[in-house]
């Protein structure tokens, strides 16, 4: 018991005839684990009264209040029924004391909860109280929201996965359950249990859970630039102070400390954390720290008393979760946090359960920095997951989440501590055995290990109850990094297409740390003859066995030669651990029966073939394995689907890397226009019509269902119309969603698109420019922040001028819903958007400019214009924040050959002198800025692409007037569009960049005006 039962029983007694009987069904939290800890200490009563000889209606005389309300809380549809309430107690009391449960009378739960529920009803006549039991029409009335409530999911929890080679979100899951729907900084993903693996660094993700509740996880603070993990991989929070032992730490730029200096171990980077570091630090002496990337004020204080997490314990190294956790044989203690000063007086209480229910398993409090046993009372055997929560009594905020996987009992021995890659690829072959005890088995004690096998699946069983979990075994591994970008681990030899390796690209190998006594060199071989041999970069700070070779110097080397492997000399052996291509993977692919069949196949590795639909665009892409020979087997609902998109890939594909839509471009994507179609699907929704409608059936389905389809074949109407879809379709649904106006917008969040193609479809439909006179409903508009920031600043533009901080528009006049959508506008737009709507100069009108500057970057070779361009886009920050802007201007600049064929023409030269001439008459704020962006004087027609940042601009400030209710920026837009449209496609991020500006600066001009 948390304090003296009989004090407990008392205080509830008194407070709940005070309140009056119970209501009939539901419940606030704390009331029901209050209620919990009232029937363990009713129960408690009664079997010591049964032990004493007493009569057991003495305990609910004592206390009725107590007894109406425990038993109402068993009754309600809620909870788990009052006979496994009541056994639960039982259990929890005599394992607490042995003796109370040995000499009581047996009695069934039925005759138990009959007994209950008839105290019950004579305790609430001795009070006066009209109380009855629910009867089962009332449960059934409630029992959708309680199946609502019993499957809710617990929130995600962003960790380190396997190895520390990537961040992700681990995301709980119950049988078919369904896939989860996630929102990183405005673009969309879906995702499926156990977990999701982030792309990138993002400010924060918003995950909707099968059930449709929203949890909402920071990932990076722009300010503080680092993301702490324990050394189990679970993130720590910022606002906590950083343990004094072994952490990792993802962070950019060096770390800085005060007080000692960190012992600082640097990692390979995680997978799409480029301009990154991971450093495994010992904090031991450290007080604080902070990045050199960070706010001046941003230290992270390092614990100078107890720090929260785990204590003492042991992992089993060679078993983890299914969303990489480490399996504890030996369960660790929970060390409470407490500050310096803090007093002892004020305890924690802690909570056991399994994820994704409420009920807990056991209840405890601790002082802060007391070193808890949560599992003392925990039923056993410890198997699965647990989940912990760490809060004051008193507070309702403040709760710390702690999951963990629990083995008891399980011991694991591998047959090599380290498999090494084997010389013709794959790794050593190795086994893993398994000793379970008591009630705990395995479904395999001993788990062989196939060369191209990391790990493999095993199930762990206490009685009727399974686990599953990884089993695995240290390996080494090589991966790729193209620009500074780390791309994922293999156990394969990598194929590299030698385009490559002018990308400032690297290869890194990990091997065990004693295999580096001798630095092994990296050879190109080509026919038997090695051409160059390459030395790992010196690099003191990182961990010995990972070896990083720049593969930059073999880029002319490769030029001739049709193909080139790389082999590590290392112990003694020759290994194969990548292959130079200098052509394609294969030349075409062709109808095969039941299948595909590439021809001309110049790859002899694993591959896989990502397909997608040329008639439904918004389908995730079929992965298909290629056999030796070339061939793509297809399931049958595939060999009629129409137009087929082949992308090819090396290694195996995984299901947590979500793939894009493919670049029509590269040269390992093939297309099958010549495909059969025929329409299999008898129904009728929006999804099917817009088949048909692409094959050249029927029209284009109108209607409110139907808009997210038009806005993906918009976006994607270039690529469909050159693999074999409806050559008028992109124009025809730019038409459709012009007309939809609000409704268009609203329902984009449903496309799934990033804000550079809903930027070039907002150009193209004309909705950049469409008038919005209020925001009629904005909770709808809401979650259009989430995941189509861009469109949903569009149609909160009536209330941006309510941020200028000016009297005339004061926030008391808004509404509550109004209130809340303007807080959405800093997250997406950051600091410089703030600034210009508060009517400041705008801090970075220059970025993005292609002056001279950009002109000696444009002589430059590739590689050195990426490392000009490297740092920009490290940190997520705001759209109209320097780092964005650049990012977006880098990606104009690598387009700039295409673009200069639209802007050499001469009616470019002709709009901008027109926009120009526009903003003069009476828009000198907006003309300012739209002269920040020219580029100065041009040394002749080959620099035209010079100019597309300018029009971009521009066009976007005549868009916003004339949503802004201009009738000549209406008449100037219509005409611009159509080179607008084309300009936008191949600069999609400026497009949104610019769009957004300029909404901020007509915004601040028409509040200028008004005050």
């Amino acid at each position: 018991m948390l304090v003296d039962p009989a004090r407990l029983l008392d205080d509830c007694e008194r407070a709940w005839r005070e309140a009056g009987e119970p209501p009939p069904l539901g419940g606030a939290d704390s009331v029901t684990r209050r209620t919990t800890l009232v029937l363990d200490a009713l129960v408690a009563y009664v079997l010591l009264a049964e032990r004493s000889g007493l009569a057991r209606d003495a305990v609910f005389t004592r206390w009725p209040a107590c007894t109406v309300h425990g038993v109402t809380l068993g009754s309600q549809g809620n909870a788990p029924g009052l006979a496994q309430l009541l056994s639960a107690a039982r259990a929890r009391v005599v394992t607490a004391r042995p003796e109370l449960g040995r000499r009581s009378a047996a009695r069934s739960p039925s005759a138990t909860h009959a007994d209950w529920i008839t105290a019950a009803q004579e305790a609430a006549r001795s009070l006066g109280w009209t109380w009855t039991p629910p009867t089962a029409a009332d449960l059934a009335s409630t029992s959708a929201p309680e199946s609502a409530a019993q499957g809710a999911m617990s929130p995600p929890e962003l960790r380190l996965g396997p190895g520390a080679g990537s961040v992700l979100l681990s995301l709980s899951s119950a049988p078919d359950a369904g896939t989860w729907q996630l929102a990183a900084d405005g673009e969309s993903f879906t995702a499926s249990p156990p977990h999701w693996v982030l792309p990138g660094p993002v400010r924060r993700v918003e995950a909707t859970d099968p059930a449709g509740t929203t949890h909402t996880s920071a990932v990076v603070d722009p300010d503080t630039v680092l993301l702490a993990f324990a050394a189990d991989g679970h993130r720590i929070p910022l606002d906590e102070p950083l343990p004094a032992t072994q952490v990792f730490l993802l962070h950019v730029g060096t770390l800085e400390t005060e007080c000692s200096q960190a012992a600082v171990v640097e990692l390979p980077t995680p997978y799409g954390w480029s301009g990154w570091t991971l450093s495994e630090v010992s904090l031991a002496g450290v007080t604080r720290l902070r990045t050199s990337e960070a706010a001046p004020d941003r230290w992270l204080e390092v614990a100078v008393g107890r720090s929260f997490g785990w204590e003492a314990g042991a992992t089993l190294p060679w078993l983890t979760g299914e969303d990489g956790a480490p399996v504890w044989h030996r369960p660790p203690a929970l060390r409470l946090r407490r500050n310096p000063g803090e007093s002892e007086a004020r305890h924690w209480q802690v909570e056991v359960r399994r994820p994704n229910h409420q009920e807990p398993l056991a209840c405890l409090t601790g002082a802060p920095g007391a070193l808890l046993d949560p599992w003392k009372n925990v039923p056993g055997p410890l198997l699965g997951a647990y989940e912990i929560l760490v809060h004051r009594p008193d507070r309702r905020w403040g709760r710390r989440r702690l999951t963990v996987f629990l083995a008891e009992g399980v011991d694991a021995t591998p047959s090599a501590e380290w498999r090494l890659l084997a010389p013709h690829g794959g790794l050593a072959p190795a086994r893993l055995n398994l000793r379970t005890g008591g009630p705990v088995t395995a479904s395999q004690n001993v788990v062989p290990f196939a060369p191209y096998e990391i790990s493999k699946e095993l199930v762990l069983y206490a009685g009727e109850r399974a686990f599953p979990v990884q089993a695995l075994v240290p390996h080494s591994e090589v991966r790729l990094e193209l620009d500074g970008n780390p791309l994922p681990w293999s156990v394969r030899p990598l194929d590299i297409d030698a385009a490559d390796l002018a990308r400032d690209s690297a290869l890194t190998v990990r091997l065990p740390e004693q295999a580096v006594a001798v630095t092994p060199k990296l050879a190109l071989v080509v026919e038997g003859t090695t051409l160059m041999s390459l030395r790992p970069e010196r690099r003191t700070r990182t961990r010995k066995g990972d070896l990083r070779y720049s593969l930059a110097a073999l880029t002319d080397t490769v030029r001739d030669c049709a193909k080139a492997e790389l082999r590590l000399l290392v112990a003694g052996q020759d290994v194969h651990v990548g292959t130079v291509r200098t052509q394609s993977i294969a030349e075409d692919v062709v109808p095969d029966g039941t299948g595909l069949l590439l021809r001309g196949l110049r790859h002899p590795g694993e591959l896989t073939a990502l397909l997608y639909r040329v008639l439904a665009p918004w389908e995730q892409p079929l992965s298909v394995p290629v056999d030796g020979s070339g061939r793509i087997p297809l399931p049958t609902a595939w060999r009629s689907a129409g137009p087929l998109i082949i992308s090819l890939c090396t290694g195996p594909h995984t299901a947590e890397y979500a793939p894009s839509w493919p670049r029509l471009r590269d040269r390992d994507t093939l297309v099958l226009r010549r495909s059969p179609w025929t329409n299999s699907v008898s129904d009728r929704t929006p999804a099917t019509r817009t088949t048909e409608y692409l094959g050249g059936r029927g029209t284009l389905p109108r209607g409110t269902d139907a808009i997210p389809y038009q806005w993906i074949v918009a976006a994607r109407g270039r690529d469909l119309q050159a693999c074999g879809a409806k050559e008028t379709a992109p124009a025809e649904c730019l038409q459709a969603l012009g007309d939809a106006g609000p409704d268009a917008l609203l329902r984009a969040v449903d496309g799934s698109l990033r804000s550079g193609e809903l930027a070039t479809v907002l150009v193209g439909s004309g909705l950049a420019a469409l008038r919005i006179r209020e925001v009629t409903d904005p909770a709808a508009v809401r979650p259009a922040w989430r995941r189509a920031p861009l469109c949903a600043l569009l149609l909160t533009a009536p209330l941006l001028p309510y941020l200028s901080g000016k009297p005339v528009y004061d926030t008391d006049e808004l509404y509550p819903a109004e209130v809340e959508l303007l807080d959405e506008v800093d997250q997406f737009l950051g600091s410089a958007g703030t600034a210009i709507l508060a009517g400041h100069e705008d801090p970075s009108r220059t970025v993005g400019r292609f002056d001279a500057h950009v002109r000696v970057l444009d002589e430059l070779p590739e590689i050195q214009q990426q490392a000009m361009w490297r740092t920009a886009g490290v940190v997520p920050r705001g759209l109209l924040d320097t780092d964005t802007r650049a990012a977006a201007a880098w990606q104009a600049f690598r387009d700039r050959r295409t673009l200069q064929y639209y802007a050499m023409r001469d009616e470019c030269e002709d709009w901008l002198e027109a926009v120009e001439n526009f903003l003069d008459d009476g828009h000198d704020c907006l003309a300012r800025a739209f002269r920040d962006r020219a580029p100065g004087p041009l040394r002749g027609p080959g620099e035209a692409w010079m100019r597309v940042p300018h029009f971009s601009l521009g066009c976007a400030l005549i868009a916003r007037l004339a949503a802004a209710g201009d009738l000549r920026a209406v008449k100037l837009e219509r005409g611009l569009r159509p080179l607008w449209t084309s300009v936008a496609a191949h600069a999609p991020d400026l497009t949104a960049v610019d769009l957004a500006l300029a909404e901020c600066l007509v915004t601040s001009e028409t509040v200028r005006a008004t005050s």
